[in-house]
């Protein structure tokens, strides 16, 4: 991993920046994003102090405009992307006789749309240097959860369109990963 350029959305806290920090310490130089900035310059400032080559990239994960500017980002600061981990999810409970359409709609802008648009704006140099994209999902990506009906869904379209990514990327040398935390 020693000077790989990995690009992490929804780094800022969680499974998001426990990646960068292992990814540091291999000698990754690293892009966080997240949407709250308190807690991006938060989670940079400490993966810094640990040895970490991090910047932080504020930027709403649904938003096509914020993810095409996190790539140009990247490449400015680093030169070039190796590795995406489309990472940024939310999460909702609600049984679907009770759910808010709007909820439903704003999982999917992020944990779907999100990874989607990360993907288009950092392909181009992900197939260059023949990198790594790697889509987090869920169990609820293979089995529909009771009270998850957004979140099954986008995780559902987020492991269909991996699976689309890495079929038409077989022969190009770009990796594709689907990851399901347990």
């Amino acid at each position: 991993m020693k000077d790989k350029v990995v690009v992490i959305t929804g780094g800022s806290s969680g499974i998001g920046k426990a990646l960068a920090e292992e990814f540091g310490r291999n000698d990754s130089r690293i892009v966080i994003t997240g949407r709250n900035l308190e807690a991006l310059q938060s989670a940079e400032n400490e993966l810094k102090s640990k040895g970490v080559n991090i910047v932080g990239f504020q930027a709403d994960a649904s938003s096509e405009e914020d993810n095409k500017k996190m790539a140009d980002f990247a490449i400015e600061q680093f030169g070039k992307i190796d590795i995406l981990i489309a990472n940024a999810g939310i999460s909702m409970r609600a049984l679907f006789k009770d759910v808010d359409l709007d909820i439903v709609k704003k999982v999917m802008d992020i944990n779907f749309y999100g990874a989607l648009y990360a993907t288009k704006y950092c392909l181009p140099s992900i197939l260059e240097n023949k990198g790594s994209v790697v889509g987090i999902s869920s169990i609820a990506g293979f089995r529909g959860l009771p009270a998850r009906t957004g979140y099954s869904a986008s995780k559902f379209a987020l492991q269909g369109f991996l699976e689309v990514l890495r079929t038409e990327n077989l022969k190009t040398g770009v990796h594709v990963l689907t990851a399901c935390p347990g």
